[in-house]
């Protein structure tokens, strides 16, 4: 061995004997990192109130971009200047950035810095921090542990050790809203609506009769509502239900754009936002939308086709109660802060894997349930206007609105097997292990994007196919003119039930679907504007040179028919695979969505309460108020969904709780207009109540319609007519033939023109 190797053994030797007879580093010399959760762990268990660790230099209030000088330490546990090895530290910041300032911190990333081994002998270490430049609420988390330096014990150099953790919060300049519980807030504002909506029930029942408001009078009563098979009741029921889940959905989506009002709001978490993201968008399709909608055609099908009621009554009745049942079993999850957070599509593999919620059980159970209530509801009316049309009613005959009820629950009973399929076999995974959609398995993800959109993009056309039908009544009635091109109208809808169930893979362009795939739904498509555009123009040639009647159901329809294109114009450009293929999963995605579903439902919903609410009530509602309803509603929609497009276009993603500074402006011109649109409803809902009150009172027929529902007395009696319903061939024959129906003098006052 030369002399150069024996001094390399010789300092080596030195170098182990050294740390053989040293005290170990148990306070981990190099620092300790990714304890935010977790805790330093590693010297003891659990914390220590002996351990008391201090933050100093924080403000109560930052400045933007200002740098502070902190010092963090501790006081307390077996920490001693004469241990080689007093303390340690690590501390998080959820905003800004942490910067070391001598030797003794080192620093992980912006948001974590610790101690390093020149600086574990001290129990106060001092850093800077640069606060953000925006307003945002910032979290610190301190952990600060107290050692003793030994070396011996059952748990080597940590035994004896204490730790304990310290949090603090620094607001900005303006109000950050903190973070509150949301399932306390949701469910408190559930049963707050819930009971408003049972007093005023209740006020207007006693108001319209107060001799018999009594219990013996009220059991009964209501007792009869619960065991109705009477389509009118079993309608307003629809009604009922679909407006208070309207209100919760509006709920919780006023909830999502506080969140999003600033970014960095504390106000939901990111988990919680999911959850509020997946049951907003459950509830306003299926237990807000649908529901309304079959309320319309519960009480309008079988007056319109001359019947006294649904082909199968009892039916009905159980296709509406089971909706409360479904809707249960969804809310179940979420009252218990486990609710469902896959998004309302509800993609696998994540519904079912072991991250997804318990809640996500309860939510499929309950769609399940609303599956059954939707099949057995599209078998009611397929029925119903199949056998049960008066005596002469041929199928071109019918009302437009009829056709749509006819056309889209063909489409519904068509495709909802598949979403139902889809729901059993998820069921079916998360309840006793079955691998429908397990990789590791041999499942396929891909199955259930195929069955969902199967059915899911039909959906959208179950729910705007009879915003048509009610458009094109409205239309007619207001500009008293016949329907211009009647069976074109008819063609086009059943075109679009047609081309719907092959249009559905624009939403899988980017799961990896070959060229040729996305060439033919391109194409498909696209061409799903040809019939919808065939009715857009035909509504304008029906209201050429019309005699409008510009009251709020008229609005509400012009207010329909801008939006729907608009939302049209956007659709048309995502069938573009480079188009889609930029903007998938942002936020253009959900304004375009937003304006077909939001705009082409719920104004045509409200346009429908409108237009038939004297034929449910045998009241008017107030025009003042329609107007400012639409009004506030049409401002309050565009605000909210127009610049989202805008997000989108610059890159901001959806299904986000948090989001970069650059967006923060055109958020909070959203939410503005998402708070305008709950402003809007409060006129509505004066108008419904104070109408049922006091409204003046309609007479039979206030707009002198000719279609055939119109021709009974309002309210309709339960039999729906007296005698034979009568005979119109043409439903729509204003103009030179309106003088040659006979309306048996059911036209009433002439109101029409007139406010009440």
């Amino acid at each position: 061995m030369n002399k150069k190797s024996a001094r390399t053994l010789l300092v080596l030797s030195a170098l182990v004997m050294a740390l053989v007879i040293s005290p170990a580093a148990v306070s981990y010399p190099n620092g300790i990192q990714g304890v935010k959760d977790s805790g330093c762990n590693c010297h003891g268990a659990v914390t220590s109130s002996e351990v008391v660790p201090s933050i100093t230099g924080l403000p109560d209030q930052y400045n933007y971009s200002e740098t502070y000088e902190i010092t963090v330490s501790f006081v307390g546990g077996p920490s001693d200047p004469s241990n080689i090895n007093q303390g340690g530290f690590n501390l998080w910041v959820s905003d800004g950035e942490l910067s070391p300032s001598d030797a003794t911190v080192q620093s992980y990333s912006v948001n974590e810095v610790s101690h390093t081994e020149a600086g574990n002998d001290q129990t106060s270490w001092t850093m800077t921090w640069t606060s953000p430049s925006s307003d945002r609420n910032v979290e610190f988390v301190l952990h600060t542990n107290s050692v003793n330096g030994n070396a011996d014990g059952a748990n080597g150099g940590s035994s004896g050790d204490m730790w304990n953790r310290l949090t603090a919060k620094v607001s900005p300049p303006v109000l950050v809203l903190e973070e509150a519980d949301p399932y306390v807030v949701l469910t408190t504002l559930i049963i707050v609506s819930a009971v408003l909506l049972v007093l005023t029930l209740a006020y207007v029942f006693y108001r319209t009769n107060p001799e018999s408001f009594t219990w013996e009078y009220f059991a009964p009563w209501i007792a009869d509502w619960l065991t109705t098979t009477d389509h009118k009741k079993v309608g307003t029921l629809y009604f009922v239900a679909g407006l208070f889940f309207l209100g919760v959905g509006g709920i919780m989506a006023m909830m999502i754009r506080i969140q999003l009002a600033v970014p960095g709001n504390d106000f939901l978490t990111q988990d919680q936002y999911n959850q509020f993201f997946t049951l907003h968008g459950t509830t306003m399709i299926f237990l807000a939308a649908m529901p309304l909608i079959n309320g319309f055609a519960n009480w309008m099908v079988p007056l319109q086709i001359g019947a006294p009621d649904l082909a199968l009554p009892r039916l009905n009745a159980m296709s509406f109660w089971l909706q409360p049942v479904g809707a249960l079993l969804i809310f179940t999850g979420v009252f218990s802060g486990q609710g469902a957070d896959t998004g309302w599509t509800g993609y696998a593999p994540y519904v079912v894997s072991e991250t997804a919620h318990m809640g996500t059980t309860m939510w499929v159970a309950g769609q399940i349930m609303l599956v059954a209530s939707s099949t057995l509801t599209g078998i009611n009316f397929l029925t119903t206007i199949a056998v049960m049309r008066a005596p002469g009613m041929g199928w071109l005959q019918m009302p437009l609105f009829t056709w749509s009820i006819l056309i889209a629950n063909l489409m519904l009973f068509l495709s909802i097997p598949a979403f139902g399929i889809g729901l059993i076999q998820v069921y079916l995974d998360r309840v006793i292990g079955t691998a429908f959609y397990d990789v590791s398995a041999g499942g396929d993800p891909l199955l259930w994007s195929h069955l969902f959109w199967y059915f899911g993009h039909p959906e959208v056309y179950v729910v705007i196919v009879p915003a048509f039908g009610v458009i094109s009544e409205v239309i007619a009635t207001s500009a008293r003119r016949s329907i211009f091109g009647y069976r074109s109208m008819v063609y086009a809808m059943a075109g679009i039930g047609v081309v719907s169930f092959i249009v559905y893979g624009h939403h899988m362009f980017t799961s990896g679907t070959p060229p040729w795939m996305r060439l033919f739904f391109t194409i498909a498509t696209a061409f799903i504007a040809v019939p919808t555009g065939i009715k857009f123009f035909n509504w304008i040639a029906t209201l050429w040179q019309g005699r409008l009647a510009l009251n709020s159901a008229m609005l509400f329809s012009c207010a329909f028919i801008l939006q729907f294109v608009f939302g049209g114009i956007t659709g048309v450009a995502l069938a573009q695979v480079p188009f889609d293929v930029h903007v998938h999963d942002t936020y253009f995605v959900v304004g375009h969505f937003h304006y077909i579903v939001y705009g082409g439902t719920v104004f045509v919903i409200f346009a429908s309460i409108y237009h038939w609410f004297p034929k449910f009530t045998g009241r008017m509602l107030n025009e003042d108020l329609g107007r400012l309803h639409l009004a506030l509603t049409f401002i309050g929609f565009n605000l909210c969904f127009a610049p989202q497009h805008w997000l989108g276009l610059n890159g901001m993603p959806r299904r986000v709780a948090e989001y970069d500074p650059q967006f923060t402006l055109i958020n909070q011109i959203s939410s503005v207009g998402a708070l305008l649109m709950a402003i809007s409803t409060l006129p509505f809902l004066i108008n419904v109540v104070m109408s049922l009150l006091q409204g003046p009172a309609a007479g039979p027929n206030p707009w002198r319609a000719l279609t055939p529902e119109w021709l009974t007395s309002s309210p309709t009696p339960v039999e729906n007519w007296v005698g034979a319903a009568p005979l119109v061939k043409e439903p729509y024959g204003y103009g030179s033939s309106e003088g040659r129906i006979d309306v048996n003098q059911a036209r009433g006052q002439d109101l029409w023109r007139q406010q009440p």
